[in-house]
């Protein structure tokens, strides 16, 4: 744990637009400068989860009124993690930045893929294969692109766009200390906790919208008649159900979910709510219990996770991980960092991903990967169209 101004970065220091970006629906959390870095480094998940609230807990006696700590957890829980209290945090009913409005990005050097449209259609096949011969019920498989341009990428300009295209999402902007940002628009609420409270909201199932409401309306109702999304969401939703169980003294997950709008995608959503045994509990150990859900990783969760290191074809890092907050009192939310990209000044690695079952077809997969990039995409001024299918290049990190 690093709590003094020496040990932060020049990139972490007070300046006019916020380091740390966090919305939800009626809330914004903007925050500045950097009081304390958390790492896991050497400790368990408990003892990194006390570190925590230890260190809240002493900045609150300190005279802080209810300080955070924010940040981002990977896909695999148990790489490097650090979280950041910040010097200031601010909450507001709306998202209010200084950065001027992004227009996309002009001009675009190049967008290539990172494994290409062939290699994520032979994985989908392998997937479906092993489903026959194990006891796979569930995988998801990703891709990624990346997009470079001949100007810097503003993390704080591409949340402002991302908010303005996207309201009801969690936009996220949280700076990594290997000089990446980790941005993106999450449709998808992991756990939420306010003082005895706690809802999630997993999804599972989806199709593109075309934004004709005729055809979209059709689009929803077969997504809610389909056996295989059905099967797929019900997976999800009974994982994070039993998963919230132990912590609740009572808990409502309804029997039939229900169907969820994005500017570009439709979703079968299950909307969870419970109240907890003990006020103690917080949110922040809710989140690691229910990491990973099905709805990124697939069941059973050890079994997936196997099969997506072994043929997904790069590393995630911290897509389809979780980003988020917790206060000095337990409360926070945290959400799925899935519509998200990774930007290094004039590059951002995209990611999209999409859950594979018993019935999956590979060029459908594939196509709703597609349609998921474009949240992104659309923030740079940009169309999944505009990716070349066949240019897919040697596997490396952005990072």
């Amino acid at each position: 744990m690093k709590c003094n101004n020496d040990t932060i970065k020049d990139q972490y220091s007070l300046k006019s637009e916020p380091e740390f970006i966090f919305t939800s629906k009626g809330q914004s959390l903007t925050a500045y400068g950097i009081e304390c870095k958390i790492s896991n480094k050497g400790l368990s998940q408990n003892a990194f989860i006390e570190t925590i609230k230890s260190r809240l807990n002493a900045l609150k006696l300190s005279g802080q009124k209810n300080p955070i700590a924010i940040g981002s957890i990977p896909f695999d829980a148990s790489s490097e993690t650090e979280l950041f209290i910040p010097k200031q945090t601010y909450f507001s009913s709306s998202l209010r930045l200084n950065s001027p409005k992004y227009k996309g990005v002009n001009p675009l050097s190049s967008i290539s893929e990172v494994t290409g449209e062939n290699h994520f259609k032979v994985a989908v096949n392998k997937a479906l294969s092993l489903s026959k011969h194990t006891g796979l019920n569930k995988v998801v498989l990703s891709r990624a692109i990346d997009v470079e341009t001949n100007i810097p990428l503003n993390a704080s300009t591409m949340a402002a766009t991302l908010y303005q295209q996207n309201p009801n999402a969690f936009i996220f902007s949280i700076p990594q200390s290997n000089g990446t940002t980790l941005i993106g628009a999450s449709p998808e609420l992991l756990v939420r906790k306010q003082g005895t409270e706690i809802s999630s909201n997993p999804l599972a199932g989806s199709r593109k919208r075309v934004n004709y409401l005729e055809k979209d309306k059709e689009s929803a109702n077969d997504l809610f008649q389909c056996k295989k999304d059905r099967y797929e969401h019900k997976l999800v939703a009974d994982a994070v159900s039993n998963g919230l169980t132990p912590y609740c003294q009572t808990l409502n997950t309804p029997n039939e979910p229900s169907i969820i709008e994005t500017p570009t995608m439709l979703h079968l959503s299950t909307k969870i709510n419970g109240s907890l045994i003990s006020k103690n509990t917080n949110v922040l150990e809710v989140a690691y219990a229910l990491h990973p859900t099905p709805a990124i990783c697939g069941t059973p969760a050890d079994l997936a996770k196997s099969v997506i290191q072994h043929i997904e074809g790069y590393e995630r890092d911290q897509f389809c991980g979780a980003v988020g907050w917790m206060d000095s009192e337990g409360n926070g939310e945290w959400v799925v960092t899935i519509r998200c990209g990774v930007i290094k000044q004039n590059k951002i690695r995209l990611y999209a991903g999409a859950g594979i079952v018993d019935g999956s077809d590979p060029l459908a997969e594939f196509n709703e990967t597609e349609a998921k990039l474009n949240t992104m995409l659309k923030a740079l001024g940009l169309e999944s169209q505009q990716i070349k299918p066949n240019v897919a290049k040697q596997v490396e990190h952005i990072a």
